[in-house]
């Protein structure tokens, strides 16, 4: 077995025994590369967790976990929706169109599903990346298959008990497929030792297998493997310390150089399995490019944020430590004369209100009292040297906020010069900018896997799938539907998969409706603007919707309409190709002029006729109110003056009556009569 360096593949033999040997000299150098790193990370993931090494009452502040906590919620606040875009978006570009959308509508609907793995990838990688400070994951396609016999209503399962013969036609059918998204442990992955990405040769990926698995995916070859309970799962340096199952360690690379897929384990002394490039991705890699934290261009090593500002949360921790020990050191203690009783039953028994004899008064009170006798330990001294420490380490968290990149408007607090919503939001700007680049490059993280997931899907499925997931076949669009798919498996890479940086960091819902609004005013102004143009030029309305189509399809979510506005299109050029009717003849066309302008001049008269006749029964009308107001003011008079003159005749009539009684009354006087 060597373990000299290679020079050259030819010193190591083709079959399984010769290539076991060359894989375990790389798996070891690879490993040794990254032992020191590797070192580092289980540390910091203890730091995290706040697990305690030394024995004691020491105290921290764990600065650390609440700044992991807080990035990792402003990075990863929702899961992404996916975009795909056709490279050139070309308004007549039907086909590429649908294409973009049938893939889309596929890639989303599994990432809502509840069991997909995507979301808990990505939550556990950007666990890793601010931690360990790398963050892997990989896409596998998975397929299951059938034995199915020809019947009488075509392909059917083989029905238990029936023994296959050679006269039977049997075929492996494949009743189940889809594009896995694995996250994969810092620790549990593997490179060729490089300087940057573009270098690494391979990359590796660790399993831990049961007995049972490694037969099922390996055959008698299981056997070979070593299986024990400190390699479940590298127990060795790992927190799961309980697992009752014994596993073996297995190593699946990817190697770049031969274009094919090894199965190691450094045990076996063969190789367990080779496969030649099992799903034809343009990159090789079913992983895209991990998340290195804080690299540089002499050695492709991660190296963690936490040792970059480990200095700052070493001396905060022991900053704090000193402050509780001073802390415990305020408390009321002294001392006093042990000669005097009195004083010592107050300290030991006194309670409120209650008073202590004390013998002999006047000694007492030569000494000095109690002040005389008792002497506290001094805290204001205490007291002042834990101001003193707290002020400093406010200014070493201020500092270490710097060095992070984290800033008080992070954690929700408002510094006091902060009054106004502009100054929050440009310092929060400013404070963020490392925070954005780790955001930018974690969104970067997430489309790629996604691009990956798509190449296995067009690349691997079977149309039925890729129709049936995506829904195509019940849109408008579902006569496209199958020369899109064809599209799509031919120019795959002139398609974009995008995750923008908001749909993974929080939900904007400002910015979607200002986006839908502008969509909407912008619309409008073209309608507006083109509405007149369609009604003084005929023939101009298929040429403005074909403008209108070209502006709508630079928008986001503008796919679903343009099925709508090419069949506007296609009516509208149909309309305009049909032929004209022939226009009437000329002098038809004057003797209707004609006749038009004669029954104009009758309407005129007839008009001025009737405004005539209007007019004159509207002043006969009023002649006649105005009489029969006089008549009646006339009838009104005379009733007064007969009215007035009865009266009068009455009280004639009356004043007659009184002379004559009178008359009589006198005449009786006289003649003496009763």
């Amino acid at each position: 077995m060597s373990q000299n360096p290679i020079e050259s593949d030819e010193q190591f033999e083709k079959d399984a025994k010769g290539q076991h040997e060359r894989w375990q000299v790389e798996i070891d150098a690879a490993t040794k590369n990254v032992k020191k790193w590797w070192s580092q990370g289980d540390k910091i993931v203890k730091r995290f967790l706040d697990e305690r090494t030394r024995t004691g009452h020491d105290s921290k502040l764990n600065l650390f976990s609440a700044n992991v906590q807080t990035q990792r919620a402003m990075l990863y606040g929702q899961t992404p929706a996916v975009q795909v875009d056709r490279r050139f978006a070309d308004a007549d570009d039907d086909q590429a169109r649908v294409a973009g959308e049938m893939l889309e509508r596929l890639l989303n609907s599994d990432i809502e599903l509840d069991g997909d793995t995507y979301r808990d990838a990505l939550y556990d990688a950007l666990s890793d990346r601010l931690l360990a400070g790398l963050a892997v994951a990989r896409v596998r396609y998975e397929a299951e298959f059938e034995e199915r016999m020809l019947g009488e209503m075509g392909m059917q399962p083989i029905p238990e008990g029936v023994e296959i013969t050679e006269d039977m036609m049997v075929e492996e059918v494949k009743t189940f497929e889809d594009a896995v998204v694995d996250y994969v442990h810092w620790k549990d992955f593997l490179w060729s030792p490089a300087r940057v990405w573009s270098e690494v040769r391979w990359i590796a990926y660790r399993a831990y297998l049961t007995k049972d698995e490694a037969e099922k995916r390996f055959g008698d070859k299981a056997q070979l493997l070593q299986y024990s309970k400190s390699s479940a799962r590298g127990q060795q340096n790992s927190e799961i310390k309980d697992d009752p199952w014994q596993r073996s360690e297995v190593w699946e690379i990817w190697c770049k150089d031969s274009g094919m897929v090894y199965w190691y384990s450094k045990g076996a002394g063969l190789i367990l399995d080779e496969m030649e490039d099992p799903l034809e991705l343009e990159g090789f890699f079913p992983s895209p490019k991990p998340l290195f934290a804080n690299l540089t261009t002499s050695n492709l090593i991660p190296r963690p944020d936490f040792l970059m500002a480990q200095d700052q949360y070493l001396e905060i921790d022991n900053l704090t430590q000193r402050i509780n020990t001073l802390q415990k050191a305020v408390k009321a203690v002294g001392v006093y004369d042990k000669s005097s009783d009195g004083l010592r039953r107050m300290l030991q028994e006194g309670v409120e209100n209650d008073l202590i004899p004390v013998d002999n008064w006047a000694a007492f009170a030569e000494k000095g009292g109690l002040q005389g006798q008792v002497v506290w330990m001094p805290l204001v001294d205490v007291v002042n040297a834990m101001d003193k420490l707290r002020e400093y380490r406010k200014e070493l968290i201020e500092l270490l906020y710097q060095i992070t990149g984290m800033s008080d408007i992070m954690r929700g607090a408002a510094s006091e010069g902060m009054k106004t919503a502009t100054e929050q939001m440009i310092k929060a700007q400013f404070g963020s900018v490392r925070v954005q680049e780790i955001q930018k490059q974690f969104v970067e993280f997430a489309t790629d896997l996604q691009k990956l997931k798509a190449e296995v899907i067009v690349k691997h499925f079977d149309d039925q799938t890729i129709f049936e997931r995506s829904n195509i076949q019940f849109t408008v669009d579902a006569q496209l539907a199958q020369p899109a798919l064809q599209l799509l498996r031919s120019h795959f890479l002139d398609y974009r998969v995008e995750i923008e940086s908001e749909q993974i960091a929080a939900v904007d819902h400002a910015k979607l409706r200002n986006e839908r609004t502008e969509y909407l005013e912008g619309l409008s102004r073209f309608m507006q603007t083109a509405a007149p143009m369609a009604t003084q030029v005929p023939g101009s309305m298929p040429f403005l919707l074909e403008m209108l189509k070209i502006g709508m399809s630079g928008f986001r979510g503008s796919r679903q309409i343009e099925t709508v506005m090419d069949k506007a299109i296609e009516a509208a050029s149909q309309q305009q190709q049909q032929p004209q009717e022939q226009g009437p003849d000329p002098e038809q066309v004057k003797a209707q002029a004609k006749m038009q302008e004669v029954q104009m001049k009758g309407q005129q008269k007839m008009a001025e006729i009737e405004r005539k006749a209007q007019a004159d029964m509207q002043r006969i009308q009023a002649e006649t109110q105005a009489r029969m107001a006089e008549l009646e003011a006339e009838k009104a008079a005379d009733a007064s003056r007969e009215q007035t003159q009865a009266h009068f005749n009455i009280q004639e009539e009356a004043a007659k009556a009184k002379i004559r009684a009178g008359e009589k009354v006198i005449t009786a006087q006289f003649t003496g009569q009763p």
